[in-house]
């Protein structure tokens, strides 16, 4: 909800609107020229990016796999288990049936 409702508009105001500082449009534009973003990939993709970035650092490395139970480090990292196939051709197939509709 903090994402979808703060962070991802104020990005899209910083790129499109012609009142944001990254905006190609805006008087003073970044660095003179600004942002020229295509086809809105731009926010998108970076309000993505970082996000995912953040969450990564802020979870850190799976438990177990790196460290034992009393935190000390392990010679080798244990190895993941398998994967599920059949989750990995359902996710396969709601991407591209949302893709191509």
């Amino acid at each position: 909800i903090f994402l979808c409702g703060f962070v991802y508009p104020v990005c899209a105001h910083a790129f499109w609107s012609a009142n944001g500082f990254l905006s190609a449009f805006a008087k003073e534009p970044l660095w003179g020229t600004g942002v020229i973003d295509l086809a809105g990939s731009g926010p998108v993709h970076m309000c993505g990016g970082v996000a995912a970035l953040v969450m990564a650092l802020v979870l850190g490395p799976r438990r177990g796999r790196f460290h034992d139970d009393d935190g000390n480090v392990l010679e080798e990292p244990k190895p993941m288990g398998p994967h599920s196939v059949a989750l990995q051709f359902l996710g396969t197939f709601a991407l591209w049936f949302g893709w191509y509709g």
